[in-house]
């Protein structure tokens, strides 16, 4: 190596290594920069030069996502050469450059890149504070790696007992595995109710909402009594409220939450349900389209731009509209297809297998003009997208009476169903069978699996055959009122949103009267008010 390549004044890699050290460690950063450049141009794998030109780098970048990124590019080639196993400091500076990196992405809200940093972190086997554990375990559980998230939250429990942030994790991650009373048992003996515990506080009411909503009363109201009214404590009331079917305190206590905070997305989207069932459309619809703001939610077809604004005039133009994951989805809204093509859209309506055929879009039947993509079959090309959830919005329908336009799907023709003789009543497989009056004889159905299209047209058929409906608030119910069927549907206390909270009667489907509670009434008047 030429000594000239270092400074011009004969010095060796160690002097020149030795002088940018001391350069740096008097916080002389460009003397130390410009010695580490000098060697590096000559050596450019030279370990320590590679090392701490990453960290002046980091320590120049401060809160900058880029400068960070740059640091840590440096130490992370120098952590990938043999020498770098002599030097720990590497891996230990790598971590903590890891660790600043991501949370300049967290506060750039890129939580995917955040946890790649934080995951990067987990590989080296370095030491990690529990704060960036903590964050790591978060960032794991939000993207359903339970297995490895609960591992960190335990680590972090293992040796912390009472961090209550990781014991608030754990449990929220055995509550959404369905594992509740394991849940519960993490938040046992929490310190009295403050700002610091006001987190576990809630999520233990909620917990404790469906099986001692009487405790979880007391939880919120020494919870308020001592931390004050937040959003979040108001959304776990309308939650206390909406299970005690006061639908409409719910929704005034979600109300509250929104004028707390307005962009709680969850508080936002139970308000919307709690309008849709008190008959509120044009709150209820509104606001529904904040599902999108929970992070584990993304639309189907990113690359086909959206339908977004009612006053967006999309005539003659392609519209993709979609379903959505909620199976009472596609039964309780593909009425509202038509009005589209009657607005001069060409309408494509993507489906699951199992509903292409019961989708009436030959000459002269409802859905007449309406092209059906068969999803995971068909390929779909459109100018414009919109999931169905979001057209009674986009379409202004605010008026009850606008939602019913006679039956809009059928069975398809030629398939028979094998009945037994006399009056027949179509019943939930699995919901037991309610009283009948006497003289009908009940018939079991269940929802098929999405893809087996031959199942649904037998369940169609079978439904459209028998002479009336018995049948829970669910995705039958909605198969048998689209299809224009008599009956009567059991509506609970904490039903979805598409059925209401009070009356005997709904908009949606006015063949079927509504019988409410969480058991069948002793006696069952079956017929039509249609």
């Amino acid at each position: 190596m030429s000594s000239e390549g270092m400074s011009g004044e004969g010095m060796s890699l160690a002097q020149a290594l030795s002088a940018a050290v001391a350069h740096h460690g008097a916080g002389r950063l460009d003397e130390a920069e410009a010695l580490y450049t000098a060697i590096l141009e000559q050596l450019p794998e030279q370990v320590d030069a590679l090392h701490l030109r990453g960290v002046l780098t980091l320590q120049r970048a401060g809160n900058d996502a880029a400068g960070l990124e740059a640091g840590v590019a440096l130490i992370r080639r120098a952590h990938a050469l043999p020498a770098a196993v002599a030097v720990p400091d590497i891996a230990a500076n790598l971590a903590r450059g890891l660790s600043a990196l991501a949370d300049a992405r967290q506060r750039a809200n890129q939580p995917d890149l955040a946890l790649e940093a934080r995951l990067e972190i987990d590989a080296l086997g370095a030491p990690m504070p529990p704060a960036t554990r903590l964050a790591l375990a978060d960032g794991l559980a939000g993207i359903g790696a339970v297995v490895e998230a609960e591992e960190h939250y335990r680590a972090l429990l293992t040796a912390d007992p009472v961090m209550l942030a990781a014991r608030v994790g754990l449990a929220l991650l055995l509550a959404r595995r369905g594992q509740h009373d394991a849940a519960l048992g993490m938040l046992d003996a929490l310190p009295p109710a403050d700002a610091v515990s006001a987190d576990a506080q809630r999520l233990r009411a909620e917990l404790l909402i469906p099986t001692a909503p009487d405790q979880a009363e007391a939880v919120l109201t020494t919870l308020e009594a001592a931390v004050g009214t937040d959003a979040d404590t108001c959304h776990a009331w309308g939650r206390l409220l909406q299970a005690r079917d006061d639908i409409t305190g719910a929704r005034a206590r979600y109300a509250q939450a929104l004028a707390l905070r307005p962009d709680h997305a969850s508080a936002r989207l139970a308000h919307a349900a709690a309008c849709l069932r008190l008959g509120a459309w044009r709150d209820g619809f509104a606001d529904l389209a904040w599902r999108w703001m929970r992070p584990a939610t993304t639309r189907r077809h990113g690359a086909i731009p959206l339908w977004e604004r009612a006053d967006q005039d999309i005539r003659g133009r392609r519209l993709l509209v979609w379903d959505e994951v909620e199976a009472d989805a596609l039964p309780h809204l593909a009425r509202l297809l038509p009005r589209l093509r009657d607005r001069g859209v060409d309408v494509v309506a993507e489906v699951p297998p199992g509903w292409a055929a019961l989708l009436p879009t030959g000459p002269g039947q409802p859905l007449a003009g309406v092209t059906v993509a068969t999803r995971g079959i068909d390929a779909v090309q459109a100018d414009v997208q919109v999931p169905l959830q979001e057209l009674p919005d986009r379409l202004a329908l605010w008026d009850p009476a606008a939602f019913w336009s006679g039956p809009y799907l059928m069975a398809p023709a030629g398939v028979r169903p094998d009945l037994p003789a006399g009056r027949t009543v179509a019943v939930a497989a699995n919901g037991g069978c309610p009283p009948l009056p006497n003289g009908l004889t009940a018939v079991a159905v269940a929802p098929p699996a999405p893809d087996a299209p031959e199942e649904w047209a037998s369940l169609a058929a079978t439904l459209a055959a028998v002479d009336t409906v018995a049948l829970p608030a669910g995705i039958l119910a909605h198969l048998a009122g689209a299809l224009g069927r008599p009956g009567v549907v059991l509506v609970p206390p904490d039903a979805d949103w598409r059925w209401p909270a009070s009356g005997d009667a709904t908009p949606w489907y006015p063949s079927l009267r509504l019988a409410h509670g969480r058991r069948w009434p002793d006696t069952l008047a079956m017929g039509s008010t249609a």
